[in-house]
């Protein structure tokens, strides 16, 4: 069985292995001048490859069903032995997944390696101008024309398109019939419109956010929420939780919604609770000033610029401060509101929500319209939070899409 993968990033690799050793000539097309190039960016240089909590909830799409089972055909203890065959030990950090030696490069090494010693044919520095389906595929070069029996997408997305993510797999896909979800950016930084960010910038704490869509006079909709180090930057919000909502706000902002974030500052107490607290530190701290008034709970720039939301001048004293004004710094610290206005772009981003509609595949990954044609990777209408999902995704497909070509 011939067998074309399309992309030679962490999905393509794999795949081609997964083929490779049940048989299939496998050839990759590469259109940079390595493989694998964007691994070296995961997780810092340290490659977070997957996660031991593999809920559902940690990955997106609008036919989750369908990763789940994929996921469920190819869970972790399944990439693990993967991953092991290769050469490559993992080390678990509180349920976070690397490689032993914590080195991305080490991932694409054994990867590497392994397409070597199989002999794999690897063109690199190959740009794929069609994809022709006619009971056998045949895929046009600038080098010429090669003829397959599979063919296996990995093209990626569209982020850091200096590793070779520059989206053109969307088009390839689109003109073989496939439905292309707009590709938007994931796992990145959101900008919020008030003046005040720039002065409390660089403050890190943990919060719980939730992320709210309205569209006209309609109430706010709860899209999502996370808890975590939220990071606070000149132009808005960042951090994990942020990231992980980040696909949310951006995809209705898309939709021409309007998106706010509420904070809660003081996840640990609720409303009653913190009113009783406050009102308490208020007698305690009576002859501080209303500028002084969070110091030692809060950093004192957010601090202050809670104060000043509720409109309260710094140089009172904490004395003059009665239950309704108690009552606003109450709201204002469990439910810190900021509307957002914009997003990190492809190039700051990690991943991206949307691809190949899902729905137009099997449990296999094998395209309905079609046949042959498997799909595997960050194409796909698949996108995980923080902490290993998408890796994981990549590897899961990968050997579902790879085993399944050559069955």
């Amino acid at each position: 069985m011939k067998t074309a993968i399309v992309g030679g990033g962490a999905s393509g690799m794999i795949a081609a292995i997964t083929a490779a050793r049940l048989g299939a000539d496998v050839t990759v097309f590469e259109h940079m001048n390595r493989i694998g190039k964007k691994i070296l960016l995961t997780g810092s240089g340290k490659c977070n490859i997957s996660n031991t909590d593999m809920d559902i909830s940690h990955f997106h799409s609008g036919c989750i069903e369908r990763v789940r089972n994929v996921l469920s055909e190819c869970p972790p203890e399944k990439t693990g032995e993967f991953w092991e065959s290769i050469g490559l030990r993992l080390r678990d950090r509180n349920g976070y997944l690397y490689p032993y030696s914590e080195q991305a490069s080490a991932v694409l090494d054994v990867l590497r390696f392994t397409i070597r010693d199989m002999d794999i044919e690897v063109h690199t520095d190959t740009d794929i101008k069609m994809i022709e389906y006619n009971g056998t595929f045949v895929i046009s070069t600038k080098s010429g024309r090669f003829t397959f029996d599979r063919v296996i997408m990995c093209c990626g997305s569209c982020v850091n398109r200096n590793t070779g993510s520059d989206g053109s797999g969307y088009e390839l896909a689109a003109r073989l019939g496939h439905t292309v979800i707009k590709p938007l950016p994931a796992l990145t930084f959101l900008t919020c419109e008030e003046d005040f960010f720039p002065s409390i910038a660089g403050i890190r704490t943990n919060a719980n956010i939730s992320i709210y869509s309205s569209t006209g006079a309609n109430s706010p909709v709860l899209l999502g929420e996370e808890y975590g180090q939220l990071q606070l930057t000149k132009s808005g919000i960042s951090g994990i939780p942020v990231f992980n909502l980040s696909h949310l706000a951006i995809r209705a902002m898309d939709n021409g919604e309007k998106v706010c974030a509420a904070i809660d500052l003081i996840p640990e107490i609720d409303m009653d609770e913190i009113f009783l607290f406050l009102k308490k530190r208020a007698e305690d701290l009576a002859d501080r000033t209303i500028e002084e008034f969070f110091i030692g709970l809060l950093a004192k720039p957010l601090g202050i610029c809670i104060c000043k939301r509720c409109m309260l001048a710094m140089n009172q004293k904490v004395s003059s401060l009665d239950e309704r004004s108690i009552d606003a710094l109450c709201r204002a610290v469990k439910r810190f509101e900021t509307n957002v206005n914009g997003s990190g772009g492809f190039e700051d981003a990690q991943v991206a929500s949307g691809g190949v509609d899902l729905a137009q595949l099997n449990d296999k990954l094998e395209s309905r319209i079609v046949p042959g044609l498997y799909f595997a990777g960050e194409m796909i209408d698949v996108n995980g939070d923080c902490g290993g999902y998408n890796l994981q995704w990549a590897a899961s497909s990968a050997i579902v899409a790879g085993s399944a070509c050559n069955a």
